[in-house]
């Protein structure tokens, strides 16, 4: 038996359609919690519905049952494909609920095939909004960062290329007027149906590329980040240095690093065990990130350790900064099993000189007014003695470099 090419292009359709969505599937469930790739591989498979319901139109009782199933399997490819980019985008702009607005496409359909049958609209419904769909989710991909990934742009272009097809496509065949059998006969004839199958793979191909982009940056952000305090950790925390060193001998402004280090943490861990410990890290991790810069890296480098580094701020506003924290943390206890836990931490800081050849310099001297305010007594803060004093006022003084 011999099939059309139309048949062709509907199995290959409905083939593709199964295997991307399994695709999709094995992503949700390796990739970690990425609802939008089950969304995906949810609309891969209704796209795997339609191009069966298209397959068995002979076998359905009227042509109004076929072409009203064919249409919701196709709605809801589209509402779950667009909800998909909308969560991985994280949209504001479109509703939580795309469904309201799903159903009231699939009423246009059964309007203009049960109440006022017009063929040639009912038939343009679909393709119409899957075109806006599609440049919606181009959208979305493109504006969802400041600076677009290629694996974005290229899952972008092609929803977008894929979308100018559909278009004079719902065009055409909106044209035919309302003769039924006009509609049908001409309906995959239109050139654009010889694209669907390139469509569904080129933007299936795309979009698990982006996935895999995603995936990377996000293995990048583990690489750098403590996975406690969410926090820089020492990788993190010398390549962002890097960049502030440079900027800094750039714009000649100045820089300090504050050095900080939770008293008595050991104490802590005894007596409470490390569960507690762990959120009294949290718990000063966000004390030290409340009310900081874009600018501003903030760093656990290890155990109970953690620096500042602050552009743009002299020696005098960075000690004022660490004896804020310092009376914020003494004043902010944590509860523990309906106790208070008062924590108190040593600060140190210093800012860059001529003489620094780089940050790690100032963090060295930073650690080194750290341990002179521990052994002075903990709970307060002192400065790089190479450069200022605190005088017994309180008052700042210039030292001798």
């Amino acid at each position: 038996m011999t099939m059309s090419p139309l048949t062709y292009i509907q199995v290959a359709s409905g083939t593709t359609s199964l295997i991307i969505a399994i695709i999709f599937f094995m992503a949700w469930k390796t990739l970690g919690d990425r609802p939008w790739a089950m969304r995906w591989s949810l609309a891969f498979l209704f796209s795997t519905l339609y191009w069966l319901a298209m397959l068995g139109a002979g076998r359905f009782p009227s042509h109004a049952s076929f072409w009203l199933l064919a249409n919701a399997f196709g709605i809801a490819t589209i509402t779950l494909a667009l909800r998909g980019h909308c969560q991985r985008t994280q949209c504001e702009r479109l509703p939580k609920n795309l469904w309201p607005i799903a159903s009231l496409i699939f009423a246009g359909v059964a309007w203009t095939t049960l109440v006022q049958p017009h063929a040639g609209l009912s038939a343009a419904i679909l393709p119409f909004a899957a075109a806006v769909s599609l440049l919606m989710s181009a959208t979305m991909v493109i504006r969802h960062r400041e600076q677009t990934r290629v694996a974005e742009w290229a899952s972008a272009i092609t929803m977008i290329l894929f979308a100018l097809v559909q278009l004079p496509a719902a065009w055409h065949i909106y044209g035919l007027g309302p003769d039924r059998d006009l509609v049908m006969s001409q309906l995959f004839s239109h050139a654009s149906v010889m694209f669907i199958p390139a469509g569904l793979i080129g933007m299936a191909m795309f979009v698990m590329f982006m996935l895999a982009s995603d995936l990377y940056e996000d293995m990048k952000e583990i690489a750098v980040r403590d996975p406690l305090t969410g926090l820089l950790n020492r990788r993190g925390f010398g390549e962002q240095t890097i960049v502030a060193y440079a900027t800094a001998r750039r714009t000649v402004q100045p820089v300090s690093v504050i050095a900080a280090d939770i008293d008595h943490f050991k104490s802590v861990n005894d007596e409470f065990g490390h569960n507690i410990g762990d959120k009294a890290l949290v718990h000063f991790s966000r004390l030290l990130m409340a009310e900081r810069r874009v600018e501003d890296i903030v760093a656990r480098i290890g155990g109970e350790e953690f620096l500042l580094v602050l552009p743009g701020t002299d020696i005098a506003e960075a000690s004022a900064i660490a004896d804020e924290l310092c009376e914020r943390l003494a004043a902010s206890p944590m509860a523990v099993d309906e106790r208070k836990v008062v924590m108190t931490a040593s600060f140190g800081v210093a800012a860059i000189s001529d003489k620094d050849a780089s940050l790690a310099d100032v963090v060295i001297k930073a650690d080194r007014a750290l341990y002179r305010s521990k052994r002075a007594g903990r709970n307060r803060v002192d400065l790089e003695s190479s450069q200022t004093l605190r005088a017994l006022d309180g008052s700042l003084k210039t030292g001798t470099i």
